[in-house]
């Protein structure tokens, strides 16, 4: 199975985040990301057997539980990703440790990681057709509340994400 450790936004943020996947696939066309599969990847792990599965929930138990606050104002593009996206233009102190604590937990359980620099984003959409600068964005605010271990799978020739297990942090 496909797992990977996200922050998923919140039933408010969602549908704006939602909204504004499909008026920048108007702008620059592709395909907007469905406002149920936008995420906030922490740590992808890619395909995991199914009984090494287990390890991942005291991972997750481990983590920082401090509530946090992300400015997502900032839209750009990776060509070679083939996605445009919206990200925080302030780098959190809160996030960048939740990544390094992760990261460090996956390791030493012998998950593979990624080596790349840690670029908080959230996907918007994919395979644009038109280039997009990074551009400041009209701010959306978000109070970052749970991190969830995610699965992908392939439901009717689409991709849906789905909760397999997550803790909720907590407001200082």
């Amino acid at each position: 199975m496909r797992l990977f450790f996200a922050l998923v936004p919140d039933d408010a943020l969602r549908p704006l985040l939602g909204e504004r996947a499909i008026d920048l696939a108007r702008a620059i066309g592709g395909r907007a990301v469905p406002a149920h599969n936008i995420h906030l990847t922490l740590a992808f792990l890619g395909e995991v057997d199914r009984a090494r599965v287990p390890a991942l929930r005291p991972i997750l138990d481990a983590m920082p539980r401090d509530a946090f606050m992300l400015v997502l104002d900032r839209v750009g593009e990776w060509r070679r990703a083939g996605v445009a996206w919206i990200a925080p233009s302030v780098a959190s102190p809160r996030l960048a440790a939740l990544h390094a604590a992760l990261t460090e937990a996956l390791r030493g359980a012998g998950f593979p990681v990624e080596a790349r620099p840690f670029q908080p984003h959230l996907t918007l959409v994919r395979r644009p057709s038109r280039t997009l600068a990074d551009a400041p964005a009209d701010p959306l605010t978000w109070r970052v509340g749970r991190l969830s271990l995610m699965r992908s799978e392939a439901v009717g020739g689409a991709v849906r994400y789905r909760e397999d297990a997550g803790v909720a942090l907590a407001v200082e």
